[in-house]
């Protein structure tokens, strides 16, 4: 998550950026992670930093002894509010059910969230706000960016802008269309959408902009996408060859992503071919994956890890499998595999294909069927030179995902917004 010397931006570029106060505006934020949103978050408001440009993070806090205003982190300003809510934004996955939709209301038209906001903005004065997570500080916060004509890049990461859950998936399936809550959500997103004179949107995905183009309207506002610019550690471990196929999943352990299907299909090859299986991760599912396949011999459970610790699995693994049933917007782990060198099997979902290209750097499954992943472990089981031309292949195609020109997009955005 650093940036070096040699990835620096450009002087054209850092004369634009030179002294100009920029707003990161991120629910959660480093060093408190939910999911890829808040990590590009910061990778981009650190490039942003390279450019000369002074940062301000607006992010919330887990309790309030830890909030903040303006307190220098990093080399930028951090301004960690409480936010008046039956429970903090990091507990959602704990939350009572009868606490759910006072915390939706209270985020959409609590007067306090206005107020939280503009403090910190006549404090920090940005002249341009980037929004990556805005659910949590509240939607109707938006008007007070308008009123101070600050020109924002609003990151699509997910489908908030539609949906309460930020995903249009509910139980196992995804949702064919807009429920009535949704519907009622999106329409007072757009009034407030309405009120910014200045406005680009950002997806790091072609599915995800597509997919929320159907339900909430992006006409007359610049939007594209750009690849969320994530630097990922170097491994410090030196890759080992092994006879076993080692297949690796890194991600939320929930039956969202599909790794109770990649556990299904390995148990069933694991029998009669060499293989294991190494997860990397936690999540609501987690105990009662552990308790089925934990104590089989090819399965091992290593729980959370951190981004350096991730990349020395991965060096020592073989192919990583992303098995999402729901369009993922960005499936950073895949970017991470790739750029080491290590091919992805992954489902045909979301942004997935966007991604991984199917024969060259890995392959693609229909989502759902854990028969689909088992035939595209049998391939590489009954042929390992399949594997070697996906990895060679990997390698030579890491710049589609170098941080550096991720990031100049980004920059070149922000100057377009900024200017138009």
């Amino acid at each position: 998550m650093t940036i070096t010397a040699a990835e620096q931006p450009s002087r054209d570029t850092s004369e634009f950026f030179k002294g100009r106060r920029i707003l990161a505006v991120s629910a959660t934020f480093p060093p408190d992670i939910v999911g890829g949103a808040e990590v590009s978050a910061f990778n981009i408001a650190r490039w942003l930093q390279q450019a000369g440009a002074e940062v301000g993070v607006l992010t919330t806090a887990k309790r309030k002894d830890e909030t903040c205003a303006g307190k220098v982190e990093r080399g930028m300003k951090i301004w960690r509010v409480w936010m008046p809510r039956p429970y903090p934004f990091f507990d959602f996955t704990r939350a009572p059910r009868w606490a759910k939709p006072i915390w939706h209301l209270q985020d959409h038209f609590d007067p306090r969230n206005k107020a939280i906001v503009a403090d910190v903005l006549d404090s920090f004065r940005p002249q341009h706000a980037n929004i990556h997570i805005l659910q949590g500080l509240g939607y109707n916060v938006l008007p007070e960016f308008g009123k101070r004509d600050i020109p924002v890049l609003y990151f699509l990461h997910d489908l908030g802008l539609a949906c309460v859950r930020m995903s249009m998936f509910k139980s196992t399936h995804a949702c064919p269309r807009q429920c009535s809550t949704c519907t009622l959500s999106a329409k007072f997103k757009r009034t407030q959408v309405a009120t910014l004179p200045r406005l680009a949107y950002c997806s790091p995905s072609r599915s995800n902009l597509d997919r929320l183009a159907k339900v909430f309207p992006l006409e007359g506002r610049l939007h594209t996408s750009i690849m969320n610019p994530n630097r990922y550690p170097a491994p410090t471990a030196v890759r080992s060859e092994s006879e076993t196929l080692r297949i690796l999943y890194v991600g939320r352990i929930h039956f969202t992503k599909g790794v109770h299907l990649l556990l299904q299909a390995a148990d069933e090859l694991a029998a009669n071919n060499n293989l294991s299986v190494t997860v990397i991760g936690s999540g609501p599912h987690e105990t009662e994956l552990r308790e089925k396949y934990g104590s089989k011999p090819w399965c091992r459970f290593l729980g959370f890890l951190p981004h350096q610790e991730i990349s020395n699995v991965m060096v020592n693994s073989d192919v990583l499998c992303s098995p999402s049933v729901w369009e993922e917007p960005f499936p950073g782990v895949a970017v991470h595999a790739l750029s080491l060198g290590l091919p992805v099997l992954g489902s045909k979902a979301g942004g997935i294909p966007e991604i991984i290209e199917d024969g060259r750097t890995g392959a693609l499954f229909v989502p759902g069927d854990a028969s689909a992943i088992r035939e595209k472990l049998r391939l590489i089981l009954a042929d390992r030179a399949v594997l070697e031309s996906w990895r060679t292949n990997a390698l030579a195609g890491t710049d589609k995902f170098d941080p550096e020109r991720l990031a100049a997009r980004i920059g070149a955005l922000i100057q377009e917004v900024a200017r138009n």
